[in-house]
């Protein structure tokens, strides 16, 4: 049975509520627990769930208690869930004698050489904080996501005259100095450096840069907002500046979603300008044909393998011709003819890796469908309910608020994994695993839960990407070997799981 208890006015953060859903399912009685505030996307999802919502008098602010149980000690099990949110039982006694600053002002008079400060707040509170950070001096990393444009441009526009930075809103992921910020992972520390307007992208860029013993001292996210017209590339090109002005960088990347054509205009002149290598990694984008210093790639792998060569003294084109003709062997993989369906599912939790799928994937299926599509009239009319071929990004806005990402708690994710691995008509599965700090700790634990569970005769075919390292904390081998135990197909890149999916389906077809 499944029932709901709203509790009105009581807002908690995403991390508590998913600890708590995770002591309550621990119950013995309990099937499951999910714990939400009430945004609009939480009550949809719920209510695909089975939870009967009346979501008239809701607010954001109110939390949403739902419990799925086969006992009947329902009331227990919510007086359960409501103690653990007043006292959380995995909370650890602080110590009275070490000062844990409250306010951006208390963490000032304890770092006083701070110059950047990391804010992580429900997004209509996170741009008043930004602001207070950039007048006290600091650049900001803006984790938080549903900022609105118009505070995004104020934030970026103060800070470039007052020399700063914004990295964000929705900026997972950087590295200053070779340090991680964020969804970073642990790589090697060297001569390139990297502007991303988007997280998972610069992640795989540095990784596959990482996977052929290339360092990286900086990598500067923008979010993706900021090469969008209204905003114009005011991070991504104050992060091209100070790029160039250090010594230490000899390579500079720039990746990213397809930015405005001005805007475009823009990063590309400054780039030219640098008078530094420069590999540019628009997906999908043809910028055009490779000039003295500056090289251009399609996709995230490829940016690595060009950037490689520049770095090694190597002929460009041969690198390019070599991951061609690896390329060209995935597509020659064996068919499928024994599997049900005849669709892909692109389930994916970082939002650059599923466009980029979505790109390399058109080649061989068609049309496909997406919350975050490449073209806006194949866009999903319903995200929790996909048609024919379709590529899901988690990571989107209407999947985080009011709830965590689903590289930090991928329990939904794996649901969803479940749900349309049971839909007949699906043949392929394609999904991402992303590692690093801040990430689950055991993400393909999840996965592999949900795969076993599959109550289907014949089960789709699983082919995934681990993006990560042999140094992040969730440990690249053991990822990949839970995968592959389970059945399921891990491929080297991004790039090269989304082309074995699409192609097995295409020459099924044919």
């Amino acid at each position: 049975m499944k029932k709901i208890e709203v509790v009105r006015g009581e807002y908690y953060d995403s991390v508590t509520l998913m600890l708590v859903a995770k002591e309550i399912k621990r119950i013995n009685g309990v099937v499951d627990a999910v714990l939400n505030m009430a945004t609009e996307a939480n009550i949809d999802i719920m209510k695909a769930a089975g939870f009967e919502i009346e979501a008239g008098s809701l607010s954001p602010d109110d939390l949403l208690i739902g419990i799925d149980y086969r006992k009947d000690e329902i009331d227990r099990i919510f007086e359960t869930a409501r103690s653990y949110l007043e006292s959380p039982p995995w909370k650890k006694k602080e110590d009275d004698t070490e000062y844990t600053p409250g306010t951006l002002e208390g963490a000032l008079t304890v770092l006083r050489d701070a110059n950047l400060a990391l804010i992580s707040l429900p997004g209509r509170f996170a741009a008043a904080e930004a602001m207070k950070a950039l007048k006290n001096g600091l650049n900001v990393m803006l984790y938080s996501d549903n900022v609105t444009t118009e505070d995004e441009i104020k934030l970026k526009q103060y800070a470039d005259r007052n020399d700063l930075i914004v990295m964000g809103p929705d900026c997972g992921t950087a590295v200053i100095n070779g340090k991680g910020l964020g969804f970073s992972n642990v790589c090697l520390e060297g001569p390139v450096g990297i502007v991303a307007a988007s997280g998972t992208g610069l992640q795989e860029v540095m990784v596959q840069l990482n996977r052929r013993g290339i360092g990286v001292k900086h990598g500067i996210g923008t979010g993706g907002r900021d090469v969008k017209k209204s905003v114009g590339g005011i991070s991504f090109l104050k992060g091209i500046r100070e790029l160039s002005d250090d010594p230490d960088i000899s390579l500079i990347v720039a990746v990213g979603k397809p930015p405005d054509p001005e805007v475009k205009e823009r990063i590309l002149n400054s780039l030219k300008k640098t008078g530094k290598d420069c590999v540019i990694c628009f997906m999908g984008d043809d910028c055009g044909k490779d000039e003295d210093r500056v090289h251009y790639s399609a996709e995230l792998e490829e940016c690595a393998v060009v950037a490689e060569a520049i770095l090694n003294g190597k002929e460009v084109s041969a690198a390019r011709d070599k991951l061609r003709a690896e390329y060209a062997g995935l597509s020659g993989w064996r068919p499928i003819e024994e599997v049900q369906g005849k669709y892909v599912r692109g389930l994916f939790t970082g939002g650059t890796l599923c466009y980029e799928a979505q790109y390399i994937a058109q080649s061989y299926i068609n049309p496909i469908y997406s919350n975050a599509p490449l073209r806006k009239e194949f866009k999903l009319e319903n995200s929790l309910k996909p048609i024919g071929h379709s590529f899901i990004d988690y990571g989107e806005d209407e999947f985080t608020q009011g709830r965590l990402h689903p590289m930090i708690d991928p329990s939904f994710r794996a649901e969803q994994l479940k749900e349309q691995s049971e839909d007949n008509s699906v043949a392929v599965v394609l999904f991402d695993v992303v590692l690093g700090y801040g990430c689950a700790e055991n993400p393909s634990q999840e996965v592999i839960e949900a795969i076993r569970a599959v109550n289907r005769e014949r089960k789709p075919v699983y082919v995934a990407y681990v993006c990560g390292t042999a140094g992040d904390p969730q440990d690249l081998a053991k990822q990949i070997s839970l995968l592959e135990d389970a059945g399921v197909i891990v491929c080297e890149s991004n790039a090269r799981a989304a082309l074995l999916a699409s192609s097995l389906i295409s020459r099924r077809e044919r």
